[in-house]
């Protein structure tokens, strides 16, 4: 058994004894459950307060139906305290008799702020994660479940987000935040990596209907997520209903299909299931403006628009958990499996002066899971979780016919196999065990200690059937990472701080070609074992009750992920001399609520440094058949600020605001070449010095506009209509520093629009709504002049049942 196996199975050996431990049975038998609402004087659930026992560390937030329910209370008497923003703390006198379930039923609070008209009472689970001291933008998704079909479309509503995408479904895409893409960002599903869980089950893949809330961390991460992200993370949180059906299909141009199915179920013992399934289908046959090459004379002929011929996409999967809830022993004890695939075909390289029409790509994901959780294990306030998977992700490229295509659809005999440099049918395989545990204790009322640790260990194989002897390919590669974070949290009133260290080890190898096209030509093994220290911390304040300020900073790492150093087997070249990335990130924000009568107006900014060394760029190659690679830059330097307005009257209208400006240079003046033909180790200046770094955009923002009718033909149904606006400035595809600026590629400035009309009834049980994406039909890009599709047209039909 290898070594990090053994890792794996000491982490679960001691899971498990801490589940099973007959301690924890002996210290619960002495304590009750109590349970409640919380209402105003009309009656009306009053959702999102605080519910504790006095004097000690047990309680939670009130559901959005205003119920309660705390486990884990020593029999006796104690004093239960409700409060929240904008009602009068209310203490009570309860008695907990052991073993027995104490139902207060409805408790009335009272109003303590009237603003205007309006009074404050509570707060949503969003706006409680929005006002920590993190700099995080909070995306509230239940308004989009009739509407957005996936995660990535939502997300590109948000300040300093950019997805980038190759195409239209399927494709590839680059999710950038504060001019950080690509690995420099984690994504998370409820705290799990989702770094190798394959491009079959991705952001772009995945319905928004899974998710109650997606939390953008713009910088310092909570120690319990412990990455080793560089600029940010996204966890998306799914939803937490006990017993519920979601169910939608959308129907849409370029014959686009997508369907899910989203749903738990729970019973009175405390068995659940959960599962969320997708399915997803696309010709992508949209127009394109393309350049045409005349085969029979092998020139370039002038651009027309013309349909991608060889761009065909699907995707399936689903996630399913079963266990048990709310047990004395574990809040959730569940087993998982992620089960998914795709197939596509690949139309062009990395940018769309290649044509294909016969190489295709494959992904297979099988992710089987255990994860377990208990508050005030042992003890009052010391909580637990775990989280182990294995994951087994293949990936397949193809490209086997001897033909060259163009744009026309048109094609002649090559002379050799394969459409690009040499014929392939190749096969990467990860294997990754994954590990995260995080244990935390609540020092007192306000104040609490976390640890956590995560660990990885992946192996990658590459294997190609038309060349099975490629001695490149013989020689297996790991990636290994232990990340350890240690925190201090501290919650008061009007202010909340954060402080962490985190310890990041990494462990790699791989194989390179040494010394080429000489006698000693030969492949030698090339091992990093790196430990570094990073740290930070965030403090947040509330100036007035209605105008937070926000500070963060980190010192933190990133070391390069298999795919940047290995490649992709078709058009990613490997550069096994990556090196690690660091960064130092500081963020300052303000965020301004302010409630008048039936007027809502918030406003939200922050300013954005990062001075980051080793930043690690992916960059296109200017060939007949383009390959995209990653490469690092000395030192870039990027400062920015961001801003949103965002505008609510009553339940009828609502509108939003956002800009992002990111300045993000290359500030590496000299660098040092060897191997050169003036010698070897010699100092120049490098070219770039000074220039924004190429493919980023500089200045993008968004807005949108709703409108919201109640009771329109009958009871109970709501008509909702939107538009959204899409802005990014013009931005160059190549280093800026190279040649005149009338022969630089620019990526012209874009403009963009959208507009949706949905309708639902019986209180959102049938819904349906029809959207138009870029109805001005402009010419869209994201990345390398790769055409994104032109005006498309959707229908979305959705049942839900709680």
């Amino acid at each position: 058994m290898k070594k990090n196996q053994i890792k794996i199975f000491i982490q679960f050996a001691v899971f498990l004894a801490f589940i099973l431990s007959p301690l924890h049975a002996i210290a619960q038998k002495d304590k009750g459950e109590i349970s409640g609402r919380i209402v105003d004087k009309n009656a009306e659930a009053v959702p999102y307060v605080a519910v504790a026992i006095k004097g000690t560390t047990i309680g939670q937030y009130a559901n959005d139906k205003g119920e309660f329910k705390i486990s884990a209370v020593s029999s006796g008497n104690h004093t239960l305290s409700v409060s929240g923003v904008g009602i009068e703390t209310k203490e009570i006198a309860i008695s907990i008799a052991a073993g027995k379930i104490t139902n207060l039923g409805d408790i009335i609070v009272e109003n303590s702020v009237n603003l205007g008209e309006v009074a404050i009472i509570g707060k949503s689970r969003a706006r409680q994660q929005q006002e920590q001291a993190y700099a995080i933008t909070v995306l509230d998704v239940k308004n989009l479940y009739t509407s957005l079909p996936s995660i990535n479309k939502a997300l590109n509503t948000v300040t300093s987000v950019r997805v980038r995408e190759d195409g239209g479904l399927g494709s590839n895409f680059n999710f950038s935040l504060n001019g950080f893409s690509g690995n420099q960002v984690k994504f998370f599903l409820d705290g799990i990596p989702m770094d190798n869980f394959g491009s079959s089950f991705n952001l772009s893949n995945i319905s928004v209907n899974m998710a109650e809330r997606v939390d953008i961390y713009k910088g310092v991460l909570p120690v319990n997520l412990g990455a080793d992200a560089l600029g940010g993370a996204v966890n998306i949180v799914s939803r937490k209903d006990a017993n519920y059906l979601d169910a939608a299909y959308s129907i849409g141009s370029f014959n686009t299909h997508r369907a899910s199915i989203n749903g738990a179920f729970t019973d009175k013992t405390g068995f659940t299931l959960r599962a969320n399934v997708f399915y997803n289908y696309s010709d992508n046959n949209y127009k394109v403006y393309a350049p045409i090459m005349d085969l029979s004379e092998n020139k370039f002929v002038g651009n027309q628009w013309v349909k991608r011929f060889h761009d065909k996409y699907e995707s399936g999967g689903i996630k399913f958990e079963t266990g048990i809830v709310n047990k004395p022993f574990a809040d959730y004890l569940l087993l998982g499996i992620i089960a998914s695939k795709n197939d596509g075909d690949v139309q062009t390289g990395a940018t769309m002066d290649a044509v294909y029409g016969g190489i295709t790509s494959e992904s297979q994901s099988m992710i089987p899971s255990i994860r377990y959780k208990k508050d005030d294990l042992f003890i009052e306030g010391l909580s637990l979780s775990f989280y182990g998977a294995y994951n087994h992700v293949k990936s397949y490229k193809t490209d086997t016919i001897s033909r060259k295509y163009n744009w026309l659809g048109e094609s002649v005999e090559s002379g050799k196999i394969g459409e690009r440099s040499a014929a392939t049918e190749s096969k990467i395989t990860n294997k990754e065990w994954q590990t995260n545990t995080n244990l935390s204790y609540m020092l007192d009322l306000h104040n609490s200690l976390t640890i956590n640790h995560v660990y990885s260990s992946l192996d990658r194989k590459l294997f190609d059937k038309r060349d099975p002897n490629n001695e490149s390919n013989q020689f297996p590669q790991n990636l290994t990472k232990n990340i350890i974070g240690l925190g201090w949290m501290a919650t008061y009133e009007r202010w909340n701080a954060n402080l962490f260290i985190k310890n990041y080890n990494t462990d790699s190898y791989t194989y390179k070609k040494v010394d080429q096209f000489t006698e000693n030509e030969r492949f030698e093994k090339i091992q990093n074992d790196k430990t570094s220290i990073g740290y930070g911390g965030a403090f947040a304040y509330f100036i007035l009750p209605s105008l937070q300020a926000k500070l963060s900073y980190e010192k933190t790492f990133r070391l390069p992920e298999s795919h940047e150093m290995f490649g992709d087997g078709l058009y990613q070249t490997a550069n096994a001399d990556l090196k690690p990335e660091n960064s130092s990130n500081a963020n300052l924000g303000i965020m301004y609520e302010h409630i008048l009568g039936q007027h809502t107006f918030m406003l939200e900014t922050n300013f954005i440094y990062r001075d980051t060394r080793d930043f690690i760029l992916k960059e296109v190659s200017a060939t007949s058949n383009p390959t995209s690679g990653y490469k690092n830059i000395g030192k870039v330097l990027t400062k920015g600020i961001e801003g949103s307005l965002r505008y609510k009257w009553k339940q009828l209208l609502h509108a939003s605001v956002s800009l992002t400006y990111q300045d993000i240079r290359d500030k590496q003046k000299f660098e040092e070449v060897d191997n050169s033909y003036v010698g070897e180790g010699n100092r120049i200046e490098h070219i770039n010095y000074g220039y924004r770094l190429p493919n980023i955009p500089y200045l993008f923002g968004n807005g949108n506009v709703g409108l919201r009718f109640q009771n329109i033909g009958m009871k109970d149904s709501e008509l909702s209509i939107d538009y959204m606006a899409n802005f990014v400035a013009e931005y160059y595809l190549s280093l800026p520093g190279l040649g005149a600026v009338y022969n630089k590629d620019l990526i012209p400035e874009q403009f963009s629009h959208d507009a949706s009309i949905s309708y639902s009834i019986k209180k959102g049980k049938y819904n349906v709504a029809l959207e138009c994406t870029n109805f001005t039909d402009q010419k869209l890009y994201d990345n390398f002049f790769l055409q994104k599709p032109g005006r498309a047209f959707n229908v979305k039909f959705r049942y839900f049942l709680k």
